[in-house]
């Protein structure tokens, strides 16, 4: 697949912090977190977001 143009956004510090955390945590940078969360997440990943959402609930109404 040719890459052939660019896309310049203008996001708010907040986003761009969880968007850099969330790619921080797949090992990924930020652009290539970015194009994936464009294109469509795997469900792996959205199993996995899933997961992990429920897991930080969890933590919290145990006092962990």
């Amino acid at each position: 697949m040719k890459k052939n143009a660019q896309i310049h956004l203008w996001l708010e510090t907040e986003l761009k912090e969880r968007l850099e955390k969330e790619a921080k945590e797949y090992n990924l940078s930020l652009c290539e977190f970015c194009r994936q969360k464009l294109i469509e997440n795997p469900p792996l990943i959205r199993i996995e977001n899933i997961l992990e959402k429920i897991q930080t609930i969890l933590n919290k109404s145990y006092g962990r």
